[in-house]
Parts: C-alpha cells; structure tokens; sequence
C-alpha cells in the first residue's frame, strides 16, 4: 500500500452537480474564496470540519507507519482552504512522503507560491471539469489563474507533475468549456492539444514538459443504494486506503460518509486496522473479483478496473 488519503477539511467552496456535496446544497458556484467559510458552515455546520493539527500528525505518522510513499489530502473537500495547509506541507517535508494534490484551483493565485516552494509536492491535479458550471467570468478567472501557475512551475519547478483534469467527457453540456480550455491551452503554450481519439487507455496528453491534459467520463460516486452487482474488483486496501476528517479510516477513497468504516485511527493504529478481520475480508474479496461489502456492490467506479 503505497498512499493514503488525508481528507484534511471537507469543506469546500463550489457545490459541483458530480459531487456528493453539490448535489446536497444550492449551488454557490461563483461564491468568492473570502465568503466560503460562511456558506459552508452556514449550509452544513455540523458535517463540514478542518482536521486539527494533533490529529493530522497521526495521520502522517502512520502512513509512515505503513510503508506509504504518498498522501493526498481530500475524500472531499478543497483541502487548499484548510487554515493549516501550508503549515501541514512542511509538516510532509519533515518526512520522505511526498503529496499528490487535487484541488479545484479557485485559491491558487494565493497558495501557489507556497506549494511551489514545497519539495514535499510530488504532483497537482487540477479539476478544471468543474468550471463548466460556474459563470464564464469566474471559469475564465480560475482557468487563467491556472495556466500562470502551470507556466511558473514549468520554469521554476520542471520535477513536478501537472494534470489539468477535464473528468466530464461525454457530458453535452460541458463541450462549449471544454472546447474554449483547449483554445486558451493552444494560445498560452502554443501548441496544438487534439486529444479526440481519447479512449480508456489513452487518457493523458502532454502539453509541455510534465504538464498534461488528462480527460475522462464522469461517474457516480457510490452511495450505498441502487442496482447491485457483486462482481469485480478494486485497488482499495491494495494500493491506499483514506481517513476522514473525524479519524474515521475507510477503504475506499470515494467513501466520504464512512459506510466502510474499518476503525477510528485516533483509537487504533492504521496497520491494527488494515489487517483487521473485516478489512482482510474485503480485500480478499477484491483479489477474487467478488464484491463483498453493499457498499462496493452499488459502485459503478469499480468497472473501470479489470
């Protein structure tokens, strides 16, 4: 197991119609950055938290603890408005853990010099999928946002690994955002980005140095309810594993309301839980492409893994 999702904060400033969350509340799309702490608690004050430093700090420790190489800091959530990110990156440069960021990138004009600096930033993702709902005025904002951070980073820190995520391919009301962040990707590198024959196995598509365009389909996060199938297979417990905020440690990375909930890792340590009777249960289960927990049954991600 080689990484370990952190979901540091599930608080988050856009209310996406592909997210748990943005089909919970109203939207609040073109909210500004300095009202989303309002919004957020105002709509779901008792669910929506920041995991505390103290906390965090187990977290590290046992990822260590397991052998992990690599963190993430979401389930869900926009781990940037986390009041302790960048104390929490150099917390990861105290140790050999690198971090895989995803972010929505609203508050990059702000964070990124810092996570530039940072040696502890294996990689970024950029969820540019989700300006398709947002006024063009504040899509073009982020996206521009964005595309200056991709152009520092190319000369300031040419290690680290970029992905402009557009995960909403097939979706006929995202075709008009898409085709314009092609256009703006074409006029800011100068280089054509013709990624049509986009198929299962070719996702990616180099922009320049290590930075890519990585498109795929949307798909449903599991909820626990809909059609079963008890068939398949998955890399959860094999390659990672996730804490939620509370210290709730789940299988899955797309578990965010904890329905496999294996253990609590402020009680328990990680490897007391992953090597847990229900744990090994499941992950053997996932070796022999049998889908033993309802939860996994509901999911239609798993189909993606042969």
């Amino acid at each position: 197991m080689n990484s370990v999702y952190i979901e540091i904060t599930n608080v988050c400033n856009l209310h996406c119609s592909f997210c748990p969350c943005g089909k919970t509340h109203s939207s609040e799309s073109t909210a500004s950055n300095e009202r989303v702490l309002e919004i957020a608690t105002s709509q779901c004050a008792e669910s929506r938290a920041f995991m505390p430093s103290e906390l965090f700090e187990k977290c590290i420790a046992s990822a260590q603890e397991i052998g992990a190489t690599n963190v993430y800091f979401h389930v869900l959530g926009e781990p940037t408005l986390h009041p302790g990110f960048v104390h929490y990156i150099k917390k990861l440069e105290q140790t050999p853990i690198k971090l895989t960021l995803t972010t929505n990138g609203s508050t990059i004009e702000r964070t990124g010099s810092q996570i530039l600096a940072s040696p502890a930033v294996r990689q970024v993702n950029f969820s540019t999928h989700a300006y398709a709902e947002l006024s063009r005025e504040t899509a073009e904002r982020y996206l521009q946002n964005v595309l200056d951070f991709c152009q520092i980073a190319n000369v300031e820190r040419p290690d680290l690994y970029i992905n402009l995520r557009l995960w909403n391919i097939g979706a006929k009301e995202a075709s008009p955002w898409n085709s314009h962040m092609l256009n703006r990707i074409r006029e800011i590198f100068n280089v054509e980005v013709t990624p049509g024959h986009f198929c299962s196995r070719h996702k990616s598509f180099n922009i320049t140095g290590r930075i890519y365009l990585h498109e795929d389909t949307r798909f449903e996060w599991p909820n626990g309810v809909g059609a079963e199938n008890n068939k398949g297979t998955c890399r959860a417990l094999d390659t990672h594993v996730a804490i939620l905020h509370d210290g709730r440690v789940v299988a899955c990375c797309l578990d965010h309301s904890g329905q496999i909930t294996l253990g609590d890792i402020n009680k328990q340590t990680l490897p007391e839980i992953i090597n847990s009777p229900e744990a090994v249960y499941i992950k053997e289960g996932f070796a022999q492409h049998e889908l033993r927990h309802p939860f996994c049954q509901t999911c239609s991600f798993c189909k993606r893994f042969k």
